[in-house]
């Protein structure tokens, strides 16, 4: 891999948990494939309207993917738009044309989700269809998910059809994708304390629970799938297929909000199980032939026994990783070895996090985010969630990687919008409400974070995914710019702080459209204004709501007051002062907990959507 041509630039891509916001990620996604395919006609001279002399032909490559929740239902279908390879980007954003199936992956998927004739994916995750045999899985109905799974995969094709067949040049036919879970049953891993004082077998050491594992899956381009080691990237075979829509809709069941989902043995065999923990372990998730660490004991009780007979619920990967940057990172390494070309200090691969709700650190001068000490338990109470959950995350290793020799290629997609005063918007992304699930009220909220999607990637590509350009002829220059003439740094070159960039990817709509990049050119949108709903749109929820937590608040009861195997005389008790009415007064108190809860909601959805701007 170290003899790579020092005119192709290797990326791999990373998209963080999302929920409703999935549609910005696809968006982001739909232009980086348009902006790939057109390029790849224009180099072969098949792009009309675009003269070969000004198209530079250096190459860019895809080597690996990874997501987690929405991030990791786009990264998915990312794989299946390349694997599939017929680009119809959606470009129209006119009112008149919102919804409806586009025949893209990302638009069809995240926009439409599951409406229909006959109804929107609102009303279906509203509806109590999930609740008729007696539980609840989720606050809301997940069903719909599995419906755009279901149409997500359907990619038409024999069994035996070759994915790597169709696939076009900008993918890696090793590429590689990590789908993240987290498993609601740890798997134990001990650290013995042996000394030369041991009598015995069972002496205690510290275990730990590994709760994060992957769907590790790998294309077939360059030969066999090893499945001890991968699991193989086939949206064709039946089998295969399964496994991949499995791990989609399992890293997006966001906790307790939608339904969780289940891995057994079938699902994770035991050698690769061994294979994946000994990655984490090793913290090199890439490395393309570990070996199973001598220093686990992989033949104690507990750790065989979860191995063997795998079985666990799991819910959302970004409980407890939402960016898998680092994985990634790994792949990319043991892909392609050093960062720099031989004898040369210039990168040959970078990294790119899609990210809709980026981190930003508190200003430590407002009021609100002035640390406070709990005066009680109570008030306790969250600090100890969110510590929890915050620990989960933290990452460790790419916090030191950043200052080390190994520097590649950082790039950050996220949300950004000026408003018609020129000012940030603080709220650039309708899907943030409630959130994140606010992309649920509205296809137009839906609609918007797709276009602004398409639009910040455009402005990322232009601008920020560069290179400095130093002058014709510099060697300072990027190898992959050594060869690009002046007609082509002209038409595609940025300036900012006073340096000079040249694009990484060549955007060909700059040729198309006769447009430069500039900062005029920047801040124009597909949808300029925000969408906005009624009060009135939101006050209609009520009766969906209404019978959604009357029907969970029945079940409950049923949980509490369980029929015994025997009839005692209390249980006969209790059914007669049932039937004499006291029935009527928890039929009448279920429908003021309904009413008081249905009550609360609206209200509280209203207020966010005031606070954000996105209510008339």
């Amino acid at each position: 891999m170290n003899t790579e041509s020092k005119d192709t630039f290797y990326l791999g891509l990373t998209m963080a948990g999302a929920v409703s916001a999935g549609a910005y990620t696809g968006g982001v996604m739909d232009y980086i494939f348009e902006l790939l395919d057109k390029w790849e006609s224009a180099k072969k001279g098949e792009l009309e309207g675009v003269d070969p002399d000004l198209v530079p032909k250096h190459n860019v490559i895809i080597s690996a993917m990874g997501g987690t929740s929405a991030g990791g239902m786009t990264t998915v279908m990312s794989a299946l738009n390349a694997i599939h390879n017929e680009i119809k980007p959606v470009t129209d954003a006119e009112v008149g044309n919102i919804g409806g199936p586009k025949d893209n992956i990302f638009y069809d998927s995240w926009i439409n989700l599951a409406d229909n004739k006959k109804d929107t994916t609102l009303n279906q995750v509203l509806n109590t269809k999930d609740l008729k045999d007696g539980k609840i899985t989720s606050l809301l109905n997940s069903a719909f998910i599995d419906k755009i799974a279901e149409s997500a995969f359907s990619l038409p094709g024999a069994a035996d059809t070759n994915p790597s067949a169709k696939l076009p040049s900008y993918f890696s036919p090793d590429f590689q994708l990590i789908i993240a879970h987290t498993m609601l049953r740890g798997i134990p891993l001990q650290v013995s304390f042996p000394n030369s004082t041991k009598t015995s077998d069972n002496s205690p050491g510290h275990v730990s629970y590994e709760h994060f594992l992957f769907s590790h899956f790998k294309l077939n381009g360059l030969g066999e799938i090893d499945p001890d080691k991968y699991l193989p990237l086939n949206p064709y075979e039946f089998k295969a297929k399964q496994r991949l829509a499995k791990a989609a809709v399992a890293t997006g069941a966001f906790p307790i909000g939608l339904n969780f989902r289940t891995f057994n043995e079938s699902d994770f065999k035991p050698e690769y199980l061994k294979t994946v923990l000994s990655r984490l372990v090793e913290g090199k998730v890439g490395k393309e032939d570990p070996t199973h660490r001598e220093d686990i004991d992989w033949s104690e009780p507990a750790l065989n026994e979860v191995i063997t007979n795998f079985k666990a619920a799991t819910v959302d990967g970004g409980a407890i990783n939402n960016e898998p940057y680092g994985q990634v990172l790994s792949i990319l390494n043991e892909q392609h070895g050093s960062h720099q070309h031989k004898d040369s200090t210039f990168d040959k691969y970078g990294i790119v996090m899609i990210d809709p709700f980026p981190d930003f650190p508190k200003d430590p001068t407002d009021e609100k985010n002035k640390y406070k000490v709990p005066e009680d338990l109570f008030g306790a109470i969250q600090p100890i969630i969110q510590t929890l959950w915050d620990q989960s995350k933290v990452k460790r290793k790419e916090f030191v990687e950043q200052f080390g020799d190994n520097r590649i290629y950082h790039g950050y997609i996220y949300p950004s919008k000026r408003g018609p005063d020129g000012a940030l918007l603080d709220t650039p992304i309708a899907s943030a409400s409630l959130g994140a699930f606010g992309g649920f009220l509205d296809i137009r909220f839906r609609h918007h974070d797709f276009y602004l999607g398409r639009n910040n990637a455009r402005n990322f590509l232009r601008a920020f995914l560069t290179k400095p350009y130093y002058g014709q002829n510099d060697k300072r220059n990027h190898p992959i710019h050594e060869n690009w003439t002046l007609e082509m740094v002209n038409r595609f070159k940025v300036k900012l702080k006073g340096q000079e960039y040249l694009p990484i990817i060549p955007d060909m709509n700059l040729i198309l459209e006769d447009k430069y990049p500039t900062y005029e050119e920047a801040n124009k949108y597909s949808i300029p204004e925000m969408p906005k709903v009624t009060k009135e749109a939101i006050e209609k929820l009520s009766p969906l709501i209404h019978k959604r937590a009357y029907e969970m608040l029945t079940i409950v009861e049923g949980k509490v007051v369980k029929k015994p195997a025997i009839k005692t005389k209390w249980w006969k008790l209790w059914k007669r002062t049932k039937a004499w009415g006291f029935g009527l007064i928890i039929k009448k108190g279920k429908g003021i907990l309904s009413d008081q809860a249905t009550e609360k909601l609206t209200e509280i959805i209203i207020e966010d959507l005031e606070k954000k701007g996105l209510l008339v």
